[in-house]
């Protein structure tokens, strides 16, 4: 405390932090002892300047904190000879307003808008309809508006037969496969419908998936009159057509050779973790 106190510039610099509350102590020692005589030992020179990580939770709360990136070495240094450089009165207005800040925020503030946060969200919670959706490790509850009522199975029937032309858009991962499933190669059955649906020539099917475009090509290879999107539509092979179209050719991915090296360091360190270079990055 008695360094906050003496401190003209407090600087933190944590790279990965929560909710620190450095800045919060060094502000509230250097404004003193409340009710202290102006001079005395006990009155704080009443201006601060704060040099803060971007990465720490209380930096969008101290606004007139300077916010750096840490891993910058001379954004930082820069930030600092910024904070020493700043006239007098400034560092006394930015004080005031962080003092202002930080004792009218105290614990029973922050218990009172936790409380009013959790009643707002579970205010209209009574009138919620709740629905299961997914079957076994993948079962969830979803909570929806009361008028919403699922869709029926006759009705779909009934305008899909009714319609001049039709489109579908099956989703691949997770949808027609499941995201953990070790085998990512459809099965013969999953294949058959698609090839019944796609030949119909009312009916426009696209298969949509992340996989790359080479993978997408081997499995369907048979199937000509179906639509193939590749990484999210990044590449496009339309029906009774052998070429790929590729949306977005002026992209500049030069960031890749610098990010890949880090995304392996990370896979190699996380248990069942991988990484996979695609076009669309």
């Amino acid at each position: 405390m008695a360094y906050y106190s003496i401190a003209e510039c407090a600087v933190v610099t944590a790279v990965r932090d929560g909710m620190n509350l450095t800045p919060y102590e060094y502000i509230v020692c250097r404004e003193g002892v409340s009710g202290a005589k102006p001079g005395s030992d006990l009155s704080g020179p009443k201006k601060s300047m704060l040099v803060v990580s971007e990465f720490i939770g209380c930096s969008p709360s101290l606004s007139g904190a300077i916010r750096v990136n840490p891993w910058s070495v001379e954004s930082t240094a820069e930030a600092m000879y910024e904070a020493i450089s700043l006239a007098e009165r400034e560092k006394e207005l930015q004080h005031e307003k962080h003092y202002r800040y930080v004792s009218s925020h105290d614990v029973a503030f922050w218990a009172r808008s936790f409380l009013q946060d959790m009643e707002r969200t579970c205010v209209d919670h009574f009138r919620k309809r709740c629905w299961g959706i997914g079957l076994g490790f993948g079962f969830r509850v979803v909570a929806l508006d009361p008028n919403f009522r699922k869709l029926s199975m006759d009705e779909i029937t009934s305008a899909y037969c009714r319609a001049k032309r039709r489109a579908i858009l099956l989703d691949y991962d997770g949808t027609l496969m499941s995201q953990n499933s070790i085998i990512k190669t459809p099965s013969a059955q999953v294949l058959s419908l698609i090839n019944t649906r796609s030949v119909d020539p009312k009916t426009l099917v696209f298969m949509v998936s992340g996989k790359g475009k080479d993978s997408l090509s081997k499995w369907f290879l048979p199937f000509k009159s179906l639509g193939l999107s590749a990484e999210h539509g990044y590449f496009l092979r339309w029906p009774q057509v052998a070429e790929w179209e590729t949306y977005g050719q002026g992209s500049e991915f030069g960031w890749m050779h610098i990010a890949e090296p880090v995304m392996n360091s990370y896979t190699e360190a996380i248990d069942r973790s991988g990484s996979t270079l695609i076009a669309s990055a």
